[in-house]
């Protein structure tokens, strides 16, 4: 019996099937892994054909099929059909070295661009800065100065500071590079592949002025949050589950503050969505059920789905009235209106006498489980995309790595600089999704709140483990109370790392060809990560199961930051300010604080283990650099 989940059945015509089950053949006769990826792209048309659409389809699975077999995946067949599954680790290597081999050689291929070889060569050719030849070299630190810095001034040695990039084109004082190339070009060296990330950005530097050129200690980037990861929204307490959870130590008091802070958010939710052309008039909550057949009745009217409006990236010039009456934010309002009705209208028949058992009656129907859904995700909406980012970069450059410098950056991601640089960035930004549903610019505060971020390996990151900092430490009166990272669970294995620009653009232009437009144009409004939702269309295009295909089974452990006490009733809507663990209008002396902590206690530790040292007196600068080490070896 067939595993529908894994078969390989694409749409293609009887000619081109079958030279792809000749092709598939032949592969599986192949050992395992590049030589099956080898033989793949052998048979690969040059050119895409944007004229014959079994051609296009042709192209883009073999294209898919590379990249898949690249990494490992497995072909089998059963009665004469082709069917792939996921990686099996070998027996001989272990999963965090197997998968970093998988997610290196799509770096490398990334790498095989000619921009990106050109930019890599810019960067480490020597040029003249100030009557000095400067390179990237001179942001590597001098391991043998060092050295002898650590046999003279122990954990003072090293003297950390931030460095935030607050434009594209901010340089370098030291060696006149872009403070955004020097990121770039670090974090090219990483094992993961870099993809840039749409919405908000934050990038930085962790620098060591305890040297001439302050060489880099780290990189770290925070980027908008993903809106979907189930064990941080239970953690938070915008899911069923959360609630539930939270149910065994609630009160009447407590329940009826959660119930009154949902019930809020939808008459909030409501009033921020344009209506009036949708239910001929103004709202009045109380009637919430007689818009329900309105809205149901104009949805049944417009058939398929309009393409998202183009919105020019000056958000002061657009005029949000003529983009809210676009039909595509005319579906999109009156969908979630329908669904802010039907909420409103449960919660306003509850009995608010008695606040806990009217929340246990919202859990034990199906009904009342829809409208407690709706109310926490119309919460969660107006939060998740303002008040909270994920850490997408973070971790030590070469030699610093060797005395823990990614805890050091790490720990920085708490300081006050970057919630005071997020508000400075964003407090006027005017928000492109809501503005569009209003019909008029609307800015929400910029209070950064809480941060998320992942392993990279599911046997989860010494980086962030146990990795708190005591108040004391930052000069609090609470001796006993930490802040720090704390795992949420683990992420259910979707991503598109491994599957390559190339194929991705086949995949677009196969959708564009089949629905005569682009079907994802990374347009704010259309929904969340665009590169996921291109591949899942292409995918379907192609008639292959995506769920099987995006799961690339590889869990990572999930983690949170709190950067205010209250961070979760904040983002819950309980609380209208944030009460931030570290002193806000100190964001310097702060980020000091954390630079000394982690000097007493991890520097100091490293600097008198005659093992590191004996590697650190080992490192080689040279073999560091990406020239030398990826482009002279080929």
């Amino acid at each position: 019996m067939i595993n529908e989940k894994s078969v390989i059945q694409p749409f293609l015509s009887e000619e081109y099937l079958q030279d792809l089950t000749e092709i598939l053949k032949k592969a599986g006769s192949l050992m395992a892994g590049r030589e099956r990826a080898n033989w793949i792209a052998n048979n690969i048309p040059d050119s895409n054909n944007n004229e014959v659409l079994d051609e296009m389809r042709f192209r883009s699975l073999l294209l898919l099929l590379r990249d898949l077999f690249s990494q490992g995946w497995e072909l089998t067949f059963k009665d004469g059909i082709a069917n792939i599954h996921h990686p099996i680790t070998p027996d001989n290597v272990e999963t965090k070295q197997w998968y970093k081999d998988a997610l290196l050689r799509e770096r490398n291929k990334q790498l095989e661009n000619d921009s990106i070889k050109k930019f890599i060569l810019k960067m480490e050719k020597e040029r003249n800065y100030n009557g000095d030849k400067v390179s990237i070299r001179n942001l590597i630190l001098p391991v043998n100065q060092l050295l002898s810095d650590i046999e003279d001034y122990k954990e003072d040695a090293v003297r950390p500071y931030l460095q935030i990039i607050q434009s594209s084109s901010e340089k370098d004082e030291k060696t006149g590079f872009k403070l955004l190339d020097i990121w770039r070009y670090f974090r090219l060296t990483w094992t993961l592949p870099h993809k840039p990330t749409p919405g908000r950005n934050i990038f930085l530097l962790v620098r060591d002025s305890a040297q001439e050129y302050h060489p880099i200690i780290g990189i770290a980037a925070l980027g908008s949050s993903i809106v979907q990861i189930t064990c941080r929204d239970n953690e938070i307490g915008w899911t069923l589950e959360g609630i539930r959870e939270r149910m065994d130590t609630m009160n009447d008091v407590t329940a009826g503050q959660i119930i009154n802070s949902l019930s809020h958010s939808l008459v909030k939710s409501i009033s921020g969505i344009e209506f009036r052309d949708l239910i001929g008039g103004e709202v009045n909550i109380l009637n919430a059920k007689d818009y329900e057949n309105t809205l149901s009745t104009f949805l049944k009217g417009t058939g398929s789905r309009p393409a998202a409006p183009r919105i020019s990236s000056n958000l002061d010039e657009v005029n949000w009235s003529d983009v809210c009456q676009s039909p595509f934010y005319k579906v999109k309002r009156a969908k979630a209106l329908l669904k802010l009705f039907k909420a409103q209208s449960f919660f306003s028949d509850l009995n608010i006498n008695e606040p806990l058992e009217a929340l246990r009656q919202l859990i034990m129907t199906s009904r009342g489980r829809s409208a407690l859904s709706t109310a926490l995700q119309s919460n969660k909406k107006e939060k998740v995309g303002a008040n909270m980012m994920d850490i997408i970069v973070c971790g030590a450059i070469p030699p610093y790595n060797y005395l823990l410098g990614g805890k050091l950056i790490s720990m920085l991601m708490m300081s006050p600089e970057l919630t005071q640089e997020y508000q400075r960035k964003y407090k006027n930004q005017i928000s492109v999704i809501a503005s569009a549903m209003k019909g008029e610019p609307v800015v929400k505060p910029a209070n950064l709140v809480f941060l998320g971020t992942t392993s990279l390996y599911e046997t989860g990151s010494s980086q962030y483990n146990r990795l708190t900092i005591p108040k004391y430490a930052l000069n609090d009166n609470e001796p006993l109370h930490k802040i720090g990272f704390k795992p949420l669970g683990v992420t259910k294995g979707f991503g598109t790392v491994y599957i390559s620009d190339e194929t991705v653009e086949a995949l677009s232009g196969l959708t564009t060809k089949l629905h005569g437009r682009r079907v994802v144009n990374n347009t704010f409004g259309e929904g969340t990560s665009p590169r996921m939702r291109l591949i899942r269309a292409g995918l379907d295009a192609l008639g292959l199961p995506s769920n099987h295909l995006l799961n690339h089974n590889f869990k990572r452990i999930v983690y949170g930051v709190k950067l205010a006490d209250n961070a979760y009733e904040y983002l819950r809507g309980e609380e209208n300010e944030p009460c931030y663990f570290l002193n806000q209008d100190k964001p310097h002396e702060m980020t000091e604080a954390i630079c000394e902590f982690w000097r007493k206690r991890w520097l100091a530790m490293r600097i008198n283990n005659n093992d590191i040292i004996q590697k650190l007196s080992q490192f080689d600068s040279n073999k560091f650099l990406l020239g030398h080490n990826y482009f002279e070896n080929k």
